[in-house]
């Protein structure tokens, strides 16, 4: 797999990854969100493709000096359970290394806490409905 910088050319595929996990594991609620950020952001946001197709999405934004924040991390359905989720982990733990971050921040649901937590993912914060109707936030933290 290969990862590619985002650019608003990536925006409708990037959309349609979001509504394919919505709402499983995305609430109605984060679509704008989700919008705004695609067309606003700041942050490293890659692609992960395989072949020519887009399998899986991440942002790698910076809280303030030495703290790194995971961002809409997602991977295509018909991909799931096939390494993506870890590769998009390994790239951003080694990039965050390489940077000299200490910390992690990852905001995420009751869906995926699990997920985070082999990643040494403490859970910091508990919000009910915090994304929407039924999708808790769970706040977490991995410290390097």
């Amino acid at each position: 797999m290969k990862f590619k910088e985002y650019t608003s050319l990536n925006y409708n595929d990037c959309l349609e990854l979001f509504e394919l996990n919505c709402p499983s594991f995305f609430a109605e609620e984060e679509r704008d969100d989700y919008k705004q950020y695609l067309k606003f952001n700041s942050d490293r946001y890659l692609l992960g493709y395989k072949e020519n197709s887009i399998v899986c999405c991440f942002g790698i934004g910076n809280n303030s000096e030495g703290i790194a924040c995971l961002r809409w991390i997602m991977v295509h359905p018909n991909f799931y359970n096939r390494g993506y989720g870890n590769a998009m982990m390994s790239y951003l733990m080694n990039h965050v290394i390489d940077k000299a971050q200490k910390k992690i921040l990852i905001s995420t649901s009751q869906h995926t806490e699990a997920f985070f937590s082999k990643y040494g993912a403490t859970k910091l914060n508990f919000i009910k409905d915090g994304w929407g109707k039924a999708m808790h936030r769970i706040d977490m933290e991995v410290t390097l």
